[in-house]
């Protein structure tokens, strides 16, 4: 097979398809039977539940595909010729047909593939973003600024951010001045709750030109200017920041584990078990270049820490990942949201699992425990992979985040009926979906708290779940997963 059809193959199959039901990939090898990546994960499925002849028999299928993951050759049995003859029964194959397969595959047996294609990524996701203003385009919106402000939205404490804004951070674009929605316990701010927008300001290179818009009759105790606009954008913006303190936490765990900053963006999105990061967006390509320069003139020198006493990303805004957050309010309550790195918080308490910055709650998820089995403390993600024991519906789902505890893990789970309940043996379990998304917004390294009374009850997924492009092999077909589910 030619490199170009291997990836073209890939690419169509990623594309098309989140085949991680056995009776679809059946479905689809059967409609598809020249995919050799789907007849590899029928495989690997296979095996999971000890079907080892039918294994065999898809492995064949899949050639130099198994050999490159697997790193080994195909033995072919009588039991999987037995299978590829049941296979082609059910699926009204011709006997000339199956004669052919199986003569390809004892081809295969004595001449072996040569041929060890790389990893070949997945397409890029599409970020669905709401519609702008006619006046507005994606490159204005990342210019925008966005700032929540503390507390209550006092007409003194609007005034007072007002001034902070237009003095110290020197308005050149369009701002967005809001307010964030407590969670019910009053103790966070939720993220995916719609903040009040207060007021916009339309920057100018003359200050005194500068446009300012109230939208908050509460706040202005005014008539308030219609907020559709600032709406709209901040709409879109929300969908940037998240992408950017994705990959702001993932430099930042780069630099705390290495002690200095990365070269390259290609160096988060290495093979397992090097694979901070899933892969990147357009939109943080985009934004790493912006930072370049920046990242490589203030970084620490290698193995210097900065004077937080951790190591330097370079950015600006960077926290150190710490379950402090960082950037507290200003005096006048004014405060840029996601800017510290994200963090994980378990509450044993009320059975949920957050994924915060700073002072904002930005997912929060429903999970299972294992009551005084789950260990209490501050660990960190140590491991990430995908379909651990070489599936995604063992028990431990399509995704394992092991943590620096190797005992322990925030993992899937093929006993959907266990969440909200003490039913593992100490491991933090989550529904496919939930788990899922947390896979892809939690970098390698990101800090874990357990502990008890640290959450609110509410649930934040989102809508649709974040997801990053496949960029490398995050598997780990060669090690057999032993946490305490």
């Amino acid at each position: 097979m030619k490199p170009k059809d291997h990836e073209e193959q890939l690419r169509q199959f990623f594309n098309n398809n989140t085949l991680d039901d056995q009776m679809l990939l059946k479905k689809y090898v059967r409609k598809h039977p020249t995919n050799k990546m789907a007849w590899y994960l029928l495989g690997r499925e296979y095996d999971g539940q000890g079907k080892r002849g039918k294994a065999l028999y898809c492995y064949g299928q899949a050639g130099e595909i198994y050999e490159a993951f697997e790193n080994q050759t195909i033995k072919v049995s009588l039991e999987s010729q037995e299978a590829l003859e049941q296979l082609d029964r059910r699926g009204k194959r011709t006997r000339w047909m199956s004669r052919a397969r199986l003569a390809v595959l004892l081809a295969m047996v004595v001449f072996g593939i040569g041929y060890l294609p790389a990893f070949a990524p997945s397409p890029e996701p599409q970020i669905a973003l709401p519609a702008l203003p006619k006046d507005v385009s994606l490159a204005q919106v990342q210019q925008t600024k966005v700032y929540y402000i503390a507390g209550a939205k006092t007409k003194e404490r609007v005034g007072a951010a007002l001034q902070e804004m237009l003095i110290k951070e020197r308005i050149n674009s369009y701002a967005i001045l809001a307010s964030g929605k407590p969670t019910e316990d009053g103790k966070w701010i939720s993220w995916l709750q719609p903040p009040d927008i207060l007021l916009s300001v339309e920057g100018k290179q003359d200050a005194a030109q500068q446009q300012i818009q109230y939208h908050d009759a509460e706040s202005c105790q005014c008539q308030p200017t219609e907020a559709s606009k600032p709406k709209s954008i901040y709409q879109s913006w929300k969908g940037q920041r998240e992408q950017e303190v994705v990959l702001r936490s993932a430099l930042d765990a780069y630099s705390r584990k290495n002690g200095r900053p990365p070269e390259n963006l290609q160096a988060l999105n290495q093979p397992h078990p090097q694979n901070i990061l899933s892969g990147v967006t357009p939109f943080m390509e985009q934004l790493y270049e912006q930072e370049k320069d920046q990242l490589t003139g203030k970084a620490a020198p290698q193995g210097s820490p900065s004077e937080t006493g951790t190591p330097s990303t370079g950015l600006p805004s960077q926290g150190s990942g710490s379950s402090a957050a960082s950037h507290e309010p200003s005096a006048s309550g004014l405060q840029s949201p996601l800017k510290d790195p994200l963090r994980i918080i378990v509450d044993k308490t009320n059975h949920r699992l957050a994924l915060v910055s700073g002072s904002i709650i930005v997912r929060s998820y429903p999970v299972g425990l294992g009551a005084d089995r789950t260990p209490e403390g501050t660990f960190e993600i140590a491991e990430k992979v995908r379909n651990p024991n070489g599936k995604s519906n063992g028990d431990f789902g399509s995704r394992g985040m092991g943590l620096s505890n190797p005992l322990y893990a925030i993992h899937g789970t093929n006993k959907p009926n266990s969440i909200g309940k003490d039913e593992s043996l100490g491991c933090v379990r989550m529904l496919k979906e939930d788990i899922e998304e947390l896979f892809d917004m939690a970098p390698l390294g990101t800090p874990v708290t357990i502990g008890k009374g640290l959450l609110p009850s509410e649930i934040k997924r989102g809508e649709p779940a974040f997801t990053l492009p496949l960029m490398s092999n995050e598997t780990n077909p060669g090690k057999v997963y032993k946490w305490l589910d």
